[in-house]
């Protein structure tokens, strides 16, 4: 005869679990070990414990958290995981942490990562525990798109993650263009009266820049779009298109501005 049992597993805490041992008992116990943060949306699974009168006994997860697992996208911060989901571009990104900066990623390979987890998972735990649903059911396409989907809310970020005062980088965001104009506006210019500072000569400093930094060169049209704001907010001075340099009258630039400091021309 056998009795079952509904349980909901997760890892003791407390400052003697760590003298634990090392293999997690339920496969609950194992993804709540190896990320905690998620723990907030519940443990992983519903699991059904089954006895025996002859003492045996097997552990079997029967329903899934959806909400865990796509915390469990995420990743874990502690280790340097972490992806997100940016609505502004309805993308998910993860974080290179070689490069230490975030590239796109796609909802097919983290349901492979989803699915990677589990299988990784029924490989550890003790063979008391039943690894059908683990290896099988768990790991099917309704499951995995299910956790993927509910990722976009759960792992949400919106344009303040990757603005430009963020210190949050993504490879070839919009954002990175305005942090390197902000340094250029910022450390590089200076108000002096009687000064002008010419576009051109601007422009090809913010090229040296770009240069400087592995990034894509910019357009001329582009600069002023970008720049030219910032100079008008940091020190209340406007492009000019009527400025007399050198007896040449019509020419383009600041007013009572000038480099504080050189870079190396293109």
């Amino acid at each position: 005869m056998v009795s079952g049992l509904l349980q909901l597993n997760e890892p003791s805490k407390g400052q003697f679990a760590h003298f634990q041992k090392e293999q997690p008992i339920t496969a609950s116990v194992w993804f709540g070990e190896r990320f905690p943060l998620a723990l907030k949306h519940g443990v992983p699974f519903v699991e059904l414990k089954e006895s025996s009168f002859d003492g045996f006994s097997r552990i079997t997860p029967i329903c899934i958290n959806i909400d865990f697992f796509a915390q469990m996208l995420g990743g874990n911060p502690k280790l340097g995981h972490s992806v997100i989901y940016y609505e502004p571009d309805m993308q998910f990104y993860y974080f290179e942490p070689m490069e230490k900066v975030y590239k796109p990623t796609s909802p097919e390979k983290l349901q492979n990562l989803y699915r990677a987890m589990l299988m990784k998972c029924a490989q550890e735990i003790p063979e008391e525990n039943n690894k059908l649903n683990l290896c099988v059911e768990f790991r099917k396409d309704t499951y995995a798109k299910s956790v993927v989907q509910r990722a976009k809310s759960v792992l949400a970020a919106d344009s303040s993650f990757f603005s430009p005062t963020s210190p949050h980088t993504r490879i070839k965001g919009v954002e990175v263009l305005e942090r390197v104009a902000r340094h250029f506006v910022d450390s590089l210019l200076t108000a002096e009266p009687g000064q002008i500072l010419k576009l051109q000569e601007a422009y090809s400093v913010f090229r040296a820049l770009l240069k400087q930094r592995n990034l894509p060169d910019i357009q001329r049209g582009d600069f002023k779009a970008v720049v030219a704001p910032l100079i008008r907010d940091q020190f209340n001075c406007a492009l000019r298109n009527d400025l007399q340099i050198e007896e040449k009258t019509g020419q383009r630039g600041w007013k009572n501005m000038k480099l504080a400091q050189s870079m190396p021309a293109q």
